[in-house]
């Protein structure tokens, strides 16, 4: 018996017969494939912007395309999967052991990579999909920009993860099936990309014109200060933003954008909302108030007090986390920001006696000023008191030009001195925007809790924020209390009136 040249590397020929219709069923198995991904991508898109965050995952037109293509090659790769089989079953010859051998040992190896990848795949899509239903995890993760290597190496690695076993069917023509195949799958990944089986601009917009921050592109400001509301309260959310068609004065929405109301009419909502209640439940009410940057506070205070006429006292301004590396519109801080009572309550009878006062000459007279729930304004301890006034060119502390650092400085030493018995007088310019009401605010809040918490680590070493309901934190609390005192309309009014009387006692 002869042997002949080369025969311990027997040629192995494949039937070329199959390879047109192995051609198509990889281009119509990969389209299903990436259909079924692309569709489903959209009802994800779709079901996070209704629970959740209720956040629409927005894609622009490139993050689409990138992300198509991805899902595109991943759908290449499983057609190529399935077609292989199919080729290499009906297109070898069954009777050289070897070919056949080689053929299980490729379809084992292309079957193990692919089987692998849909169960990891499959579970990451699982916890990812829990996670963006729970949380806005767009604000989070951004796939293309970090793992970008990882989304164009993944279907690459599972594409060729069957090469080498299959590379020894076809020796000879190994250069030319590598070309081939690979030309395929990268014209089918890049071209099947382009197609987009819903119109997602068009989802995109008809959910974003229902959010308030979007229509109206609300821009709040940062703080440092932060409060969460408490998980038991009663939410209003009012936004305050900037009219697109009429300048001059800002939109009011109570909730929703199909629920706009006019400053006469806040009395009347916050009614209806209270209406919503139960009588345990109306004394958990808090507004949230989502106020644009840019807007005066001559627009805002009018607003806060009707807020108070209709005996909501309780708000809270929702801001974002100075020095965060996520947007101020980031929906973990919806809830969070600066917490402010609208006290004192309001008297409707207090407004008729400032009336009657203001048609008075009052120059000369002696005004005694009694102690009264309506108002402040003869309560206070001048030795234990300090007054800093805001406008927009300058910053006052007791009549005096300070800028923002001394402040900080100033007002934690007396807060530090004199607490709790200790009083800010914190007014605000009308031509303020609320940007810089914010600004200013925060300095004062933040100085409270730079005390707290050294206190709380010096008691107990542990930081303020570490206690929840415990006597601990009730105690710090207690010791550096938060007495900042903003003047209602009714109070600047009175204030307004003591300065023409000539004595008061």
């Amino acid at each position: 018996m002869t042997f002949n040249k080369g025969f311990l590397k027997s040629k192995h020929k494949l039937k070329p017969s199959n390879l047109f219709g192995g051609l198509l069923l990889w281009i119509l198995f990969a389209y299903i494939f990436y259909a079924f991904f692309q569709l489903y991508r959209e009802a994800f898109r779709l079901f996070t912007s209704h629970v959740g965050d209720k956040v629409l995952l927005v894609l622009t037109p490139t993050e689409n395309y990138l992300y198509n293509l991805f899902y595109a090659a991943i759908a290449s790769v499983l057609g190529y999967s399935v077609v292989l089989r199919f080729f290499l079953q009906n297109s070898v010859n069954r009777l050289n052991r070897r070919t056949l051998l080689l053929t299980r040992r490729t379809l084992n190896s292309e079957g193990f990579w692919t089987w692998s990848f849909l169960l990891w795949f499959g579970k990451l899509g699982s916890l990812f999909s829990t996670l963006y239903l729970s949380f806005a995890m767009q604000y989070v993760i951004d796939f293309i920009t970090e793992f970008a290597i990882l989304l164009i190496l993944l279907p690459l690695v599972l594409f060729y993860s069957s090469w080498p076993t299959f590379s020894r069917l076809i020796r000879d023509n190994k250069t030319k099936w590598f070309v081939s195949l690979s030309t395929v799958f990268i014209l089918m990944s890049f071209t099947f990309a382009f197609k987009n089986f819903t119109d997602y601009k068009r989802i995109n917009e008809k959910i974003l014109n229902r959010s308030i921050p979007h229509v109206f592109d609300l821009q709040k400001p940062n703080s440092q200060s932060q409060q969460e509301i408490n998980w038991d309260a009663v939410i209003i959310d009012i936004y305050i933003v900037k009219d697109t068609l009429k300048t001059e004065e800002p939109a009011i929405f109570f909730g929703s954008i199909d629920n706009r109301v006019n400053l006469q009419n806040i009395r009347r909502a916050v009614a209806i909302e209270r209406d919503k209640v139960s009588v345990i439940e109306e004394g958990k009410l808090i507004a949230n108030m989502h106020i644009d940057e840019r807007i005066a506070m001559k627009q805002i205070k009018p607003i806060l007090d009707e807020l108070r006429k209709a005996n909501l006292y309780k708000v809270q301004y929702s801001t974002g986390r100075k020095y965060s590396r996520y947007p101020s519109d980031f929906p973990a801080f919806k809830n969070s920001g600066i917490e402010r009572y609208l006290y004192p309550e309001y008297y409707p009878e207090f407004d008729i006696f400032l009336d009657s006062a203001e048609q008075i000459d009052l120059r000369g007279k002696t005004i005694k000023l009694s102690e009264s729930l309506m108002y402040r304004n003869g309560s206070l301890n001048n030795d234990k008191q300090i007054e800093i006034t805001v406008t927009p060119d300058s910053v006052t502390l007791n009549n005096h030009n300070i800028d923002s650092l001394d402040l900080e400085k100033k007002v934690y030493g007396f807060i530090k001195k004199y607490s709790p018995n200790y009083v800010i007088i914190f007014n605000s310019s009308d031509e303020i925007t609320y940007k810089r009401y914010i600004e200013f605010l925060d300095i004062l809040y933040t100085q409270v809790d730079r005390l707290r918490n050294e206190l709380s680590l010096e008691l107990y070493g542990q930081p303020f924020d570490y206690w929840d309901w415990e006597p601990e934190k009730y105690m710090i609390e207690t010791r550096y209390p938060r007495v900042i005192l903003e003047w209602t309309t009714e109070e600047q009014r009175l204030n307004e009136l003591l300065k023409k009387v000539g004595k008061r006692r």
